[in-house]
């Protein structure tokens, strides 16, 4: 994506020209696989391309060999863009893992299932579960959670 960002523009006049470069943007780029998207509360205009977003690269990520018997998922966002992510989260979690060999040390009668944890930041309507108030907290949980990995030695 590529965003222009008008934060410390005089706030009238910024808010006027990103209009303005979103019109303009949306009439030149319409032939084009882009969406134009402009956001006065972020103070940022944004040229994305179409059907590339959050959502197709956290399940392309959950979907690589790799990754596939993660059993852990944590999504973070802030903003209506990071909806595609939750939602490809949590249908990744509702698929099965692939099962555990023997020797991987690890023993269960039950299916194993991913741990699928989506934070928001702010209060806002989301498909994430857990919300946090701002960025600071989203820290704070990352800490306390390296801590208690730490603990118990994983």
């Amino acid at each position: 994506a590529a965003v222009w960002c008008y934060h410390d523009a005089d706030p009238d006049f910024g808010r006027y020209q990103g209009t303005q470069l979103h019109k303009q943007l949306v009439q030149q780029l319409a032939s084009y696989p882009v969406s134009v998207v402009h956001s006065p509360s972020k103070c940022t205009v944004e040229v994305r391309i179409r059907c590339v977003n959050k959502g197709v690269t956290t399940d392309s990520i959950l979907c690589q060999q790799r990754n596939r018997s993660a059993d852990f998922v944590l999504c973070a966002g802030d903003d209506h863009s990071d909806e595609f992510m939750f939602a490809a989260s949590i249908a990744r979690a509702r698929a099965p893992l692939p099962p555990v060999s023997a020797a991987s040390g690890r023993h269960s009668s039950a299916a194993p299932s991913r741990r699928t944890f989506n934070i928001t930041v702010g209060r806002k309507p989301s498909r994430a579960t857990l919300y946090v108030e701002d960025t600071r907290q989203v820290l704070f949980f990352l800490q306390a959670l390296t801590q208690h990995a730490l603990t118990l030695g994983v």
